[in-house]
């Protein structure tokens, strides 16, 4: 093994941390979330309001959008080396630095939203319990909050022990206020509780409140970087937690429709638990929603900072490496910590003082909390979906994760699902989020463009659905309305010839695919294939430092003639090959006739169309005042129709918007009549100026296009056999063109049709 790879194991050994097994990294920090603020202080809230048949319903989506995202997870974490960052990490492998980086931030942001959504709950259950602490609302926040911080700040292994302890609390509370009021169980009780109470519209606001209960399987893929085993431990525990935690609400749900009335259920859920608990011990179900409310938070305060750390330690954005440094012996997160405390104490001085003068439990900050926390986890879960479809609809082979039961449809489902649910909540905060994700993404692209590669699964997307399209594509009628620039430019030095490659991405406006291939004449005795694999690299790099959008591709041969035939039978993708080939003009009068042969070539052997910039030496500047011309010199319509199309599409340059297409025709009346006639129904708009036959066209060429931007000529005496009068050609061109704007001459192949 190299010593690269050797560092590389190393530092993933080192920074894997605790070495958590499936119980203590993933299923008890999970359940504990799950098993939350929402079981005790909310459940029978939502079922008095929904009634048992709706939230059940509720139930089942809910954890169906938890199980189907633990599942993608369960995928991509078996499919990969996983370290710390939990989801943040797994999803930038798959879907990329930009998108993972948005996601990543997303993330950081959604689990320090819950710290205080579950803080919030613990000092609400203190002021039921004690009403006259109500007034001291934002300190019992604030108080609670900074027992959390000293736990986290001494270590995650402070905080599993006392997860451990917090966990039997939880478990006896769970069964004292199952237990407590069984005996009262009555099916006609639950009979009447079937329905919606009275006035209930929509269950979506009672979904919100409830969702962030089945959000608390992230809790246990945080904890990623300090697993002993996370491709095992991760979907072993989440999904065991998952379903444990399910059927416990389940329980719960049934036994409250029997045993409590619908009004009870909805003016105090939290405080029929503390009466009817089991040999009336309330001060068990207090210490148990305490515990809950505070492991959740707990497990939220350890897991957000580990995400900004590992965004941190991918230094994909300006200043986040800050937050790579760590503390302690065991690489604690303690820069990313402080990140967290700021955001989240504005929101509990914030959710204290609203608090404080709320009476009625609709206007609960726990309320306005939850369905913020829904949104928040929503978008996570869509994307983390999302990630898991792209990287098994991608069809990579490298894609063989150890979990088999996961196929890409249960994916789709739950990016679906979770997406329409956001929106279903709140439409206005859902657009606000997506806006947000997707500038974090342009953000993240722009000011780190390319830097960071993971191999991510995107490529493997893409791919795929290049490969179907092909197929698919191959299989449909070609048209002339289908008919757009697929441009091949031909150059032996193409950074030399940057006016060529700049002109073919005017006029194809990302209509076509552009490619330039540079031909190389093959030096005696040196391998051509080192020669072209070593130029390749050199001008893929070129192109991206010019940002040409170009494939480029490299040919070495004996001689030009050689290639230019080997390229026009091989380069292509059926069904998509150029149908326009784009050269210079030559520069020495000995290659004239050479020059002349393969424009026949390209033109009557391979039926394609042949763009050729005659004056090379001409440089432009488009007019951004009232816009110049680009003008036509119509001769056929099979040249006038490529031409016009082309002039059309370089009008759609943001720089090139005001300039006018002005055709020059030499006709009759008729014939003027006839192409007015042919441009109102191909929808462009042009001023045809007539031109009297009998003048010579190099005068009436100078006199009118002189001032013009672009210039665009058909070409009809590449057939001539003559070589004097290829040689007059070469000599009437460059007369033509000499102190002229920029010209293309151009030869039809006849398939460009104005009129399709």
């Amino acid at each position: 093994m190299s010593d690269k790879k050797s560092g590389a194991v190393s530092a993933a050994v080192e920074t894997r941390g605790y070495n958590f097994g499936t119980f203590a990294g993933v299923y008890t920090p999970a359940l504990l979330t799950i098993l939350g603020l929402v079981m005790f202080m909310r459940t029978n809230f939502v079922l008095g309001n929904a009634g048992l048949i709706n939230m059940l319903i509720i139930l089942a989506v809910g954890s169906s959008i938890s199980l189907v995202t633990a599942l993608s997870i369960s995928a991509i974490a078996t499919n990969t080396e996983v370290r710390g960052g939990g989801a943040y990490y797994l999803i930038s492998r798959v879907l990329g630095p930009c998108f993972g980086t948005a996601i990543g931030i997303t993330l950081f942001l959604t689990q320090s939203m819950a710290i205080p959504f579950n803080i919030i709950g613990a000092s609400e259950a203190l002021i039921v319990q004690w009403p006259e602490l109500r007034s001291y609302f934002p300190l019992l926040n604030l108080g609670l909050g900074a027992l959390l911080l000293l736990l986290v700040w001494f270590g995650s292994d402070w905080s599993i022990r006392a997860e451990y302890v917090i966990m039997v609390i939880q478990m006896v509370a769970v069964a004292f206020f199952l237990l407590g009021p069984i005996g009262d169980f009555s099916w006609a009780n639950l009979v009447e509780n079937l329905a919606p109470a009275e006035g209930v519209g929509s269950m979506i606001p009672l979904f919100a409140i409830f969702f962030p209960a089945v959000t608390g399987i992230m809790a246990g893929v945080n904890m990623s970087g300090d697993l002993k085993s996370p491709h095992r431990s991760i979907p072993f525990g989440t999904l065991a937690a998952l379903g444990s935690a399910v059927v416990l609400y389940l329980i719960q749900i049934v036994l409250a429709a029997g045993c409590f009335s619908r009004e009870e259920m909805i003016s105090a859920p939290y405080g029929i638990l503390v009466e009817n608990a089991l040999w009336g011990f309330g001060f068990v179900i207090l210490a148990g929603v305490q515990a809950t409310t505070l492991s959740t938070a707990l497990s939220w305060m350890l897991g957000a900072p580990r995400v900004l750390q590992s965004l941190g330690a991918d230094r994909v954005l300006p200043g986040f490496g800050f937050f790579q440094k760590t503390g302690g012996p065991k690489n604690e997160p303690r820069r990313a910590l402080f990140a967290v405390l700021l955001l989240i104490t504005p929101i509990l001085l914030w959710t204290g003082f609203i608090g404080r003068d709320v009476v009625e439990i609709d206007d609960s900050p726990l309320n306005i909390m939850s369905r913020l926390v829904s949104l928040f986890f929503l978008f996570a879960n869509a994307i983390i979906n999302l990630a898991a479809f792209v990287e098994s609809r991608g069809a990579n082979p490298s894609f063989r994760p150890r979990f088999r039961f996961f196929h890409w449809s249960v994916a789709a489902y739950g990016a679906v699902a979770c997406t329409i649910a956001a929106f279903l909540i709140d439409v206005w905060l859902s657009l606000a989020a997506v806006v947000v994700i997707g500038g974090l993404y342009l953000w993240t692209r722009y000011r780190n463009p390319g830097k960071m590669r993971y191999g991510d699964a995107r490529h493997g997307f893409v791919y795929s659905r290049i490969q179907a399209n092909l197929l698919l594509l191959q299989q449909l009628p070609l048209h002339p309305k289908n008919w757009r620039p697929t441009i091949m430019i031909l150059t032996i030095t193409p950074e030399k010839r940057g006016d060529i490659l700049e002109y073919a991405m005017l006029v194809s406006q990302h209509r076509g695919i552009l490619s330039v291939i540079q031909v190389i004449i093959q030096p005696p005795g040196q391998d051509f294939c080192e020669l072209r694999a070593k130029r390749l690299v050199e001008l893929r790099a070129i192109f991206k430092e010019r940002n040409w959008e170009v494939l480029p591709t490299v040919v070495v041969a004996p001689e030009f003639d050689t290639a230019l035939q080997t390229i026009l039978q091989s380069h292509s993708l059926d069904p998509i090959l150029p149908n326009i080939v784009m050269m210079g003009w030559p520069r020495q009068r000995e290659r004239v006739s050479t020059f002349f042969r393969q424009i026949q070539l390209i033109v009557n052997g391979f039926r394609r169309n042949a763009l050729i910039l005659a004056n090379a030496s001409t440089c432009f500047v488009p007019r951004q005042d009232d816009g110049g011309t680009i003008d036509i010199w119509w001769k056929t319509p099979e040249g006038g129709s490529l031409m016009t199309i082309l002039g059309y599409l370089v009008q759609h340059n943001h720089e090139w918007r005001r300039s006018r297409l002005r055709i020059f025709i030499m006709g009759s009346e008729a014939e003027a009549g006839y192409l007015n006639l042919i441009l109102e129904r191909a929808r462009i708009a042009a001023e045809i100026v007539q031109i009297d036959p009998a003048e010579k066209l190099h005068i009436m060429f100078r006199r009118h296009s002189y001032n013009a931007e672009l210039i665009f000529i058909e070409f009809n005496e590449y057939d001539l056999r003559d070589e004097r009068l290829q040689t007059a050609s070469h000599y009437l061109v460059g007369r033509m063109l000499r102190d002229m704007p920029p010209c293309f001459l151009a030869v039809s192949s006849g398939e460009a049709d104005l009129m399709a």
